[in-house]
């Protein structure tokens, strides 16, 4: 037997235990990783819900959410169901109604809290006020009076 080979198989052995023992050892790591990964993507939500909170009167997308807190839209979409129990849309909506219910009845009329939640249009507003509440804003004026 050539000199060579009674040397290679040793060597062999040896890196063969490196790479046995490099793919373990990445193994191990990705739990962390992974949960780092959750973790961010958990903080990016929350971030969206912030934004989505925080600009109710302008006019906000799936793309442009996505866009502000580095998720694509469908991982933005799902991870928000996930955490909150709601789509950011129906979310972002059901804000906009309490917020305009809350203006309303602090004595601002419909054309205002329309604009003050990110209607252009107040009739556009009455009819979503109306099918979200079950009466128009101008109950709110009435049951005040």
């Amino acid at each position: 037997m050539p000199p060579n080979r009674q040397r290679s198989a040793p060597a062999t052995h040896s890196r063969l235990e490196l790479i046995g023992g490099t793919t373990r050892d990445a193994a191990a790591g990705t739990q962390p990783y992974t949960e780092h990964r959750q973790r961010r993507r958990s903080e990016r939500i929350v971030q969206a819900r912030e934004i989505l909170l925080s600009e109710l009167d302008r006019p906000l997308t799936l793309a442009y959410l996505g866009a502000r807190v580095g998720l694509g839209e469908q991982k933005l979409k799902q991870g928000f169901r996930c955490m909150f129990g709601t789509t950011p849309q129906h979310f972002l909506h059901q804000q906009r109604m309490r917020r305009a219910h809350t203006l309303l009845e602090s004595g601002q009329q419909a054309a205002q809290a329309a604009y003050a939640t990110g209607y252009r249009h107040p009739s556009n507003f009455s009819a979503a006020f109306t099918r979200f509440f079950g009466y128009a804003p101008k109950a709110i004026k009435q049951r005040k009076s």
